[in-house]
């Protein structure tokens, strides 16, 4: 391109109305988007707090809320880096929960292995594994020599 044709088409975007209007957009999602921050640090709190008091029970309005915003602030981001041409809330519908899930996704099925040549034996120098010995018997216990059975004490001779 040549240098007129440059300035002609630069002339021509920066007299977009739409751009303008879509940065006007932006500033206005900027600030919803820190509103929002805002109402998820609430939730946050909120829902920690209500679980360490009732002992591990979510409550699902909040949840569902917490998706919600997640989901909106999803949308925002979108919007701003130029992902979506949809503008986000209060431009459109409010986002429904079911839009983000929280199941894990599903693992993909694993490929089946392709049957493969055997490789050709080595030869080994390893030695044969020794064979296990039959468990031992407990030992009898000793007794105790009889009184009888001691033997003399040697006395010293005088």
């Amino acid at each position: 391109m040549s240098e007129e044709n440059k300035e002609y088409d630069m002339n021509t975007i920066v007299k977009n109305k739409s751009i303008w209007l879509r940065l006007l957009y932006m500033i206005l999602f900027a600030f919803l988007y820190s509103v929002a921050e805002f109402v998820i640090l609430a939730v946050v709190v909120y829902q920690f707090l209500h679980v360490l008091i009732t002992g591990g029970n979510k409550d699902e309005n909040i949840t569902k809320l917490g998706t919600q915003l997640s989901t909106y602030v999803y949308q925002i981001l979108q919007f701003q880096t130029f992902n979506s041409e949809e503008k986000p809330f209060p431009m459109s519908d409010w986002p429904e929960a079911a839009t983000l899930t929280t199941e894990k996704p599903k693992a993909a099925p694993r490929k089946r292995a392709t049957a493969k040549k055997p490789a050709a034996k080595k030869p080994t120098t390893r030695k044969a594994p020794a064979k296990k010995a039959a468990p031992r018997k407990p030992r009898a216990k000793k007794e105790e020599p009889k009184a009888d059975d001691k033997p003399a004490e040697d006395k010293p001779s005088a």
